[in-house]
């Protein structure tokens, strides 16, 4: 496994998700949050993003399990896992 060229292309995935959650603040749609918790949000952006980044790194380590705050996805992989929570802030972000 050549760790500078996943360095590369983990980062690429941030970038292209945080402009998905960028993009989508402008338009947010506040009908689609959902409470997990007191002072506890999760929105439709939070789980979008978890999901496109599991399936990118999927892709990269396809043998890799996932540890997701959303749980779009909890499958533990034997030797490698990422640890995923796309949105840390959503109450923040919510409130623009």
């Amino acid at each position: 496994m050549n760790y500078q060229e996943l360095t590369f292309s983990v980062c690429e995935i941030a970038r292209n998700v945080g402009n998905f959650m960028a993009e989508e603040r402008k338009t947010f749609d506040d009908s689609k949050i959902e409470i997990k918790g007191v002072h506890d949000l999760v929105s439709y952006v939070d789980k979008t993003a978890e999901i496109r980044i599991i399936k990118e790194l999927q892709q990269l380590v396809p043998e890799a399990g996932f540890i997701a705050e959303e749980g779009t996805n909890n499958t533990r992989g034997e030797r490698f896992n990422w640890v995923i929570d796309p949105l840390d802030g959503t109450t923040n972000y919510i409130h623009g």
